[in-house]
This record gives structure tokens, sequence and C-alpha cells, in this order.
């Protein structure tokens, strides 16, 4: 393992920091004049913090290597409590025998690892994981630099290989919100700005981890643009209660409340969850809904609930894909004549038919009502435009 002791007197000796394992740190000052290097530890140090400012590389694949850090120079001074931050390697970099400044972004990762760090930024605390690797209880995992930390709900930034696939999850035994994380991940630098479903922020939430050298099966091909679909209702605007947070929607002169409640996956679909509220006097009619999606894309169901407040409701009702008939087939023709593939005709005809499915369903249980002509009716519409900007918000990935 990497590894780097600062002392803060001449030739290594008085009051010493040790620091296992690959690693960033930024610090306002220091007091440290003598540094000792492990074998298989490549070591960065700057003179400023947040990584910038003179440097110096130390280190390499050979036996440890000392500095005394006042009798080794610094832009005509020496490095005698100059330290302000550095970065510790597990592996050689690519850049290290070149000449030019090193870059203070490269994390370094092997294909198969992913990094967890306390800090933002991939700072602090950290510890590299290499797959195949699980762990269902983060409570039991500490870091190597300071074996009193454990991981559980510490996590504040995090990022993966070229051929690492990573998910976590907010409870322990892989239960609770989870979250698919993708090889070459670096966008995951501040997890208080990644959502998670149904409410919150991933900071400090990770409580166990599955981490594959290989893509573990083909849900991953999906995910879902929380931003694009969001961003398909017109003059939204973002709220938050204590069931957590959602956008207000204004149509038809009547307000509406879309959620994203729930991501599950299965070894071959995704499942996204969404939850539409209807508020008037005296009532909250509610409405949940299941997209479920296909590895390749395409529908696999919808299903569905209709709460109306202090009157009907309409039971739990599954909808499957549409077979294609003669008649869709027709429908796919004039698609085609208009330019657009059989396979996007397709697609288009089989959701076309599920929303058309879903409205008549609801709407049969609806039009007795009194208030028929108010917001209440117009859910119905709500919920096919929900299930459209769901879908087309859905990304693949194979």
């Amino acid at each position: 393992m990497a590894t780097v002791t600062f002392s803060n007197n001449d030739k290594n000796g008085g009051r010493s920091d040790t620091f296992n394992g690959a690693q960033r740190r930024s610090f306002s000052s220091t007091a440290w004049d003598s540094l000792q290097t492990g074998s298989n530890t490549w070591l960065v140090f700057w003179d400023e913090s947040n990584y910038t400012g003179n440097y110096l590389k130390i280190g390499g694949q050979n036996a440890a290597s000392n500095k005394d850090l006042k009798k080794t120079n610094r832009n005509g001074n020496n490095w005698q409590g100059e330290i302000k931050s550095f970065i510790i390697y597990a592996n050689q970099p690519s850049w290290w025998n070149e000449s030019t400044t090193p870059p203070n972004n490269d994390l370094n990762l092997q294909p198969h690892d992913a990094i967890f760090c306390t800090g933002t930024d991939f700072n602090d605390e950290t510890v590299v994981y290499t797959a195949n690797v699980s762990e269902s209880d983060l409570n039991s995992c500490k870091f190597p630099t300071n074996n009193n930390v454990d991981m559980k709900n510490d996590i504040q930034s995090l990022a993966t290989g070229s051929s690492a696939w990573l998910q976590i999850w907010n409870d322990v035994n892989y239960s609770g919100s989870t979250l698919r994380i993708y090889p070459n991940t670096v966008v995951y630098s501040d997890l208080n700005k990644v959502p998670r479903l149904p409410d919150g922020d991933w900071k400090n939430q990770m409580q166990s981890f599955k981490l594959y050298n290989a893509k573990p099966d083909e849900s991953w091909n999906l995910d879902f643009d929380q931003d694009t679909f969001f961003g398909k209702f017109p003059n939204s605007v973002q709220e938050q209660d204590s069931s957590g947070t959602y956008y207000h929607y204004t149509t038809q002169d009547c307000g509406y409340d879309i959620r994203i409640t729930g991501q599950s996956y299965d070894s071959s679909t995704m499942t996204m969850s969404f939850r539409i509220d209807y508020d008037l006097t005296g009532h909250n009619d509610k409405v949940l809904l299941d997209l479920v999606i296909n590895s390749d894309g395409t529908f696999n169901s919808i299903s569905y609930e209709y709460q109306q407040g202090g009157a009907v409701q309409i039971p739990k009702s599954v909808i499957k894909a549409v077979d294609v008939s003669a008649e869709v087939l027709g429908a796919v023709g004039a698609l085609e004549t208009a330019g657009i593939s059989e396979e996007a005709a397709n697609s288009f005809i089989e959701a076309f038919d599920t929303f058309c499915d879903v409205f008549n369903k609801i709407s049969n249980g609806l039009y007795k009502i009194s208030e028929a002509n108010d917001g209440r009716f117009y859910m119905v519409a709500v919920c096919t435009q929900t299930l459209c900007r769901a879908f087309s918000a859905v990304t693949t990935n194979n």
C-alpha cells in the first residue's frame, strides 16, 4: 500500500503523521520538515492549498525515499513547513516522467477501481476498492489512514474506473434507495448535488455497495434523466414539503404536483415510479404510476392506481405493452411514409396505444363524477402527459 509519513523534526524524528493509500489532502498550514515514502508510492505536494503553487514529485516503484525538507529547494527557498496540499498515488501516473506541471485533478484510477472519499472533490479520508467486491454494512469498513473512522454515512464524493460498475444503497444489506454509477464516472465530486429518490441527496447516505468489473446484466443499459423529465413541464416550479421535492405544474388553470418516488431494477427492466397530486378544497386526488422499461429501451408495462380524496378509488391495474396488430401495422406504414423508421414507428404506436388504454380505463371510472368539469377530470390527461415525458427521459447505454 502507498504510504507517506511526514514529521515535524529533522530526519523523521518527533511527531509524525502517516497517510496510507491513494488520497488527496489540502491544508491551511503544516509544520512538517521531513518525510518518508514507502515503496510503490508516488507523491506530489504543493506549497499552496488546493494543489496549486510550487510543486515537487517524490517516490516511485523502488525502495522508500527520504526527504529533509529544510534542504529541499523550493524556487529559491526550502520546503520546511510549506506543504499545503498533496496527492498520493498507488500506481504511477501516465505523466509522472514528464517535465510539465502535473495535473491536480487526475485520480489515476485503475480500470476496475472505485474511490470513496469523506470530502467533496475527492478529498480527505479515502479508500479505493477493486472489483469484484461487495460490502453489505459499511459500519464495519474503515479508512486505511484513520482506522477509527468507518465508511457508513460518511461519503461525499466517489468515482469509478474505466471498467467499474458501482451500485450503492442508503441502507445495509443492499436495501433502500439505490444509485447506479457507470464506468468512468467523475461527475460525483459532490454527492450533496446528486438526488436520492424519493427525497434528499446522497451526501453521507451510503451504507452498502456492490462493485463489478463487468456489466452485471442488461438492465444496466438503462437510466433516467430527471432534468429532461421535469424540464418538459412548462413553467413548472420546484417546491418542497414533508414528503420531499416535487415540481408544481399548472395546466388548464389547475395545479398538479409531480414527484418521482422511486427508481428500481431487476435483471432486465427498470421501473420508474411517479406520484401526481391534484389538490382542491376538501379533497386530495392522487395517482401512482409505475413505468416499466425493457433493457433495450422499449415499453414493458405501466401500472397505475387512482386514489380520490373522499370518493372513488380505482384499484391498481397493470397494462402490458400491446401486440403489433394489423391495425397497428397500418399505422406504422403511415408513419414510415412520413420518414419515420419502422423501429421508431413501432415504439410510438406501442406507447400511444398503451397511454390511450390508461386514459380510457381511468376515465371510465371518473365520467360520472359531478366535478368532472374541473381539474379532477383533467387528471387523466396529466397522467398521460407525465408518462410520455417520462418515457422521453429514459436513456440507454447499449
